[in-house]
């Protein structure tokens, strides 16, 4: 089955992939802990600190159009090969940081270069892979992420690095390396599938297409509340355990159930995907943001050892589907002429990250951490109201896709 998997993609795809691997583990050594670390060691007030995680969602919003305009209009070898070096260096520049301005900065330039690279490398995934191949490639890129959420938390605790930020210097590293691979693999632009680069200057018209399409924008409307909830697992749920008086050493269990994160996610994969293959890939987005939202009720039960390992199972699912359909998705709605846009634009999603600690941790302040019923029941709510918007994108787009099928039985009927 590997060979028959690996005949399918080309060398540059497993570079994507194997890159994706290396520093998505890196990156789960360091940045789950950026929010302990920062009211621990730098004595940061938590919504401060909160401000610091919501910064990078909050870029990503407003440049993934640039960034996924930039896809469609340069080559796309150049920019998956500077913006990783470029990356690297930011993230080694953690490790000197000292107060919560350059925090704020550092983490900002992180979400600038993640909002420019993502859609280069998803386009070159989707124009490097045959359409049928497309849902399986997006699918194993996910499953190296969350390799790299499995090995890196488990790293991190076993060198007990969650108290120094040393593993971003590792993180910045990597991305380097990184860079300097996709320049070998990369070397015969010309053979890539390539946009053609464009002279002309960037402009509000690259966003009409997206303006004009509702049913994409009711889907990203809807998903940033899938996001929304997905962002607690790193602001409020962390410093969540880490403060409760509940629990005896929270840090340590928010290590165990990161990891637990990815093992789930990695063992039900490929059988969940064998069960929703022939599910209307809207309703599998669905079942996905409800049951992040259903998850957060585990934290209103009585508290125990057990609550945050039901809490991260039944997360870890809706996790999975989010990750096994949204970027497939994005790659069936948009234009072919225009994946590069559309896979930016679906970075507006992390408008829900970007509010997500921030709303937590204010209703941490507002009602402190011996109190998670009205907290995790507040957040499950806002969660769940993606659902509708999302079911009402799947309703457009049922009724736009039958459309055409309607008026060609017309013309049969009628003769005309």
């Amino acid at each position: 089955m590997g060979f028959q998997i690996s005949r399918k993609l080309n060398s540059r795809v497993w570079n994507i992939l194997a890159g994706t691997f290396f520093t998505r583990t890196a990156l789960f050594m360091s940045v789950p802990y950026l929010a302990i670390f920062l009211t621990s060691q730098k004595h940061i007030p938590i919504f401060l600190a909160g401000c610091v995680l919501s910064i990078n969602p909050l870029v990503n919003v407003v440049f993934s159009g640039f960034g996924g305009a930039l896809a469609d209009r340069l080559p796309l070898h150049k920019i998956i090969t500077v913006v990783p070096i470029v990356w690297g260096v930011v993230f080694i520049l953690f490790y000197y940081a000292d107060s919560f301005p350059t925090f704020l900065l550092l983490n900002g330039l992180n979400g600038l270069c993640y909002s420019i690279f993502e859609p280069a490398s998803k386009k070159v995934l989707s124009t490097e892979t045959l359409p049928e191949n497309r849902l399986l490639v997006f699918n194993l890129r996910y499953t190296a992420i969350n390799l790299g959420c499995f090995v890196g938390p488990l790293l991190s605790l076993l060198f007990n690095m969650k108290l120094t930020l040393f593993p971003y210097v590792i993180l910045g590293i990597l991305y380097i390396l990184y860079g300097a691979s996709t320049q070998f693999f990369f070397r015969q632009a010309s053979q890539m599938n390539d946009s053609v680069p464009s002279r002309n200057i960037l402009s509000l018209k690259d966003l009409g297409a997206i303006r004009k399409d509702y049913i994409f924008l009711l889907l990203l409307a809807g998903m940033s509340f899938s996001f929304f909830g997905y962002s607690q697992l790193n602001g409020t749920v962390s410093q969540y355990l880490a403060a409760t008086s509940a629990l005896a050493d929270g840090a340590r269990i928010y290590s165990v159930i990161l990891s637990l994160n990815a093992i789930v996610i990695l063992a039900a994969q490929f059988p969940v995907l064998r069960l929703i293959s022939k599910w209307n890939p809207f309703n599998v987005v669905i079942t996905s943001n409800l049951l992040i939202a259903i998850s957060f009720l585990f934290f209103v039960l009585p508290v125990s050892p057990v609550m945050p390992l039901l809490f991260i199972t039944v997360f870890s699912l809706g996790e999975l589907l989010i990750g096994a359909r949204f970027d497939a998705l994005v790659d069936e709605l948009s234009p072919e002429n225009k994946k590069g846009l559309y896979f930016g634009c679906s970075e507006f999603v992390k408008i829900g990250t970007t509010f997500g600690p921030i709303l937590g941790a204010g209703l941490l302040g507002l009602y402190g951490v011996e109190s998670p019923i009205p907290v995790f029941g507040l957040i499950g709510g806002i969660t769940a109201a993606g659902a509708v918007l999302i079911g009402v994108a799947s309703f457009q787009h049922l009724r736009k896709t039958r459309q055409p099928v309607d008026a060609k039985n017309k013309i049969i009927l009628t003769g005309e």
